[in-house]
């Protein structure tokens, strides 16, 4: 049993999808009411839709009001039936006797209307012709009516194919909107060929990479125009070896290792994995590639490279002084008592020194990148930490033929911090400035209040350190001098373990640095809280 409710409803709905009503004059309509006028020779043609409350006139001939109330509508009671609705003369119709558009304006007689069917096939309106005078129609004027609607049901049937095309329009933009979005936030680099090999997509990432935009060029073209180069940074790509290209060709591309060098940046190292978009079709074809930087990684490992030459060169030098001069102490050909044998015996003492501070740097930077490092902080009186680290580290003052010296005029501050590691900061200040110092420099120990924290500088006035330098010297596994031939040493860890250290200690370090002019290193531990002091956010006793 059909729901009258339910079908009125579902009627409204699909006169609604049509966004038709309000809508101006289309030529299609137009034409359906003039020709209908004309061939069935009545002064008033209309294509009339009715909605919930009102019929409305899409297209009218003979009639100047655009609507008339949906209870006064001839056509709210055609859209009942599928079949062509005739009414010979309204004034012997009970249905419509005592209409206001039948006794008045404009005084209907005779009615024809042939509902109108939307898309999915709900009646929502009718092609009809109104006449003053009574009258029947011909069997050819029903035909005629009847292919006019039909026509008028076949422009509705374009209105919303235009409509879900439109819609189907702004939906793909919309995704594509999106996409481009998406693609635009990756970290990844994304390019794209079509079937021909053109290039279609550079993601912004993509293209600051590469310092440009996509260009119609031909793959050969490719790797000169983009900077494209094999893994050792020098040899340009051959144009089968370009991952986009290999993917285009069909070939894998799976975790390939190439190089950008764009005009105006540092050498880039991209990790390249891709393939064909369709690679169930036979030869080439559109492909992607992504590109992940691993530059970082790149340079770490090269990073590490050295530094394991480094460490390699600096134990094998202690290692070979030692087992020299032990070599000749245990021959027996050089007695340890005297002038001789004094001299192997410090040659041992010194190199065994300089291998412990090795190893113990190499075991300090593992405890640190496993969490594993242990402090105990307590309140240090900072002056009294100076002087003895200065004490400790007399033999590297005497070595590079420098002195220490604390500056006048400081105030006692007290510190918070791990004894054993502050000690091992200070004295990695005090080495470095030691040996980066001319023979004869003072090197001075200052400090101050900021804020509650104190700051401690170790300045010198030997070579300085370039600006642009300057960042890499707290990072791990990083020495400005690379050479094996360096003759002052060290694993390059040392200032990279004070930085851990004194941020483990709730304090920062940095540097101040000129070339020829010396540096400035410092670091700032928090300041002790006297005890008759309440802490920050602390209730003092009553």
């Amino acid at each position: 049993m059909n729901n009258p409710t339910s079908n009125e409803q579902q009627r409204l709905a699909a006169l609604k999808a049509l966004q038709v009503l309000d809508t101006p004059s289309e030529q299609a309509f137009d034409d359906l009411t003039a020709l209908a006028a004309h061939w069935l020779s009545t002064p008033i043609a209309l294509v009339s839709l009715v909605d919930g409350h009102r019929q409305w006139f899409k297209s009218r001939v003979g009639l100047d009001v655009t609507e008339t109330p949906r209870e006064m509508a001839f056509c709210a009671h055609a859209i009942n039936q599928a079949a062509l609705m005739e009414v010979p003369d309204a004034r012997q119709d009970p249905r419509f006797a005592n209409n206001p558009l039948v006794t008045g304006f404009p005084e209907i007689r005779f009615y024809a209307g042939m509902p109108i069917a939307s898309p999915d096939g709900q009646l929502i309106g009718t092609l009809c012709v109104i006449d003053r005078q009574p009258r029947t129609l011909s069997d050819k004027e029903r035909d005629t009516l009847q292919r006019l609607a039909r026509l008028a049901e076949f422009q509705l049937q374009l209105r919303l194919n235009v409509l879900q095309s439109n819609a189907k329009t702004r939906e793909l933009e919309h995704q594509q909107a999106l996409n481009q979005r998406l693609l635009d936030s990756l970290k990844a680099g994304v390019v794209a060929c079509s079937d021909d090999g053109t290039l279609t997509l550079f993601n912004t990432t993509a293209q600051h990479w590469h310092g440009a935009d996509v260009l119609t060029l031909p793959p050969a073209d490719w790797a000169h125009y983009y900077d494209l180069y094999a893994a050792d940074g020098r040899t340009p790509l051959a144009r089968n070896d370009i991952p986009l290209v290999r993917a285009w060709q069909g070939k894998p591309v799976e975790n390939v290792e190439i190089c950008i060098a764009a005009a105006g940046q540092p050498l880039r190292y991209v990790l390249c994995s891709g393939g064909q978009l369709y690679p169930e079709r036979d030869g080439p074809g559109a492909a992607i590639v992504v590109m992940h930087d691993i530059s970082e990684i790149r340079r770490a490992s090269n990073m590490k490279s050295h530094f394991l030459a480094t460490v390699s060169h600096e134990l094998r030098t202690p290692l070979t002084a030692l087992s020299g001069a032990v070599g000749l102490l245990g021959s027996g050909k050089t007695d340890p008592r005297s002038a001789a044998g004094e001299r192997l015996l410090d040659i041992a003492r010194e190199n065994s020194r300089r291998l412990n501070e090795l190893v113990n740097d190499l075991l300090d930077m593992e405890k640190l990148e496993a969490g594993k490092v242990e402090l105990q902080l307590e309140p240090l009186a900072l002056r009294a930490q100076v002087i003895q680290a200065m004490e400790s580290n007399r033999p590297y003052a005497d070595r590079f033929q420098v002195h220490w010296r604390i500056a006048e005029n400081l105030p006692d501050l007290n510190v918070i911090a791990d004894q054993h590691r502050l000690q091992q900061v200070l004295a990695n200040y005090l080495s470095n400035a030691a040996k980066f110092s001319h023979p004869g420099d003072p090197i001075q120990i200052e400090w101050q209040q900021q804020g509650d924290a104190a700051a401690v500088r170790v300045v010198d006035q030997g070579i300085g350190i370039a600006l642009e330098q300057q960042p890499q010297l707290f990072n791990k596994f990083t020495q400005l001098d690379n050479s094996n031939k360096r003759q002052r040493g060290g694993t390059g860890l040392g200032l990279a373990i004070c930085k851990e250290l004194v941020e483990l200690m709730n304090g920062q370090v940095g540097v101040e640095s000129e070339t020829d002019k010396g540096s400035c290193f410092w670091f700032t531990l928090p300041l002790a809280v006297p005890e008759n002091q309440p802490t920050q956010g602390s209730v003092p006793p009553p």
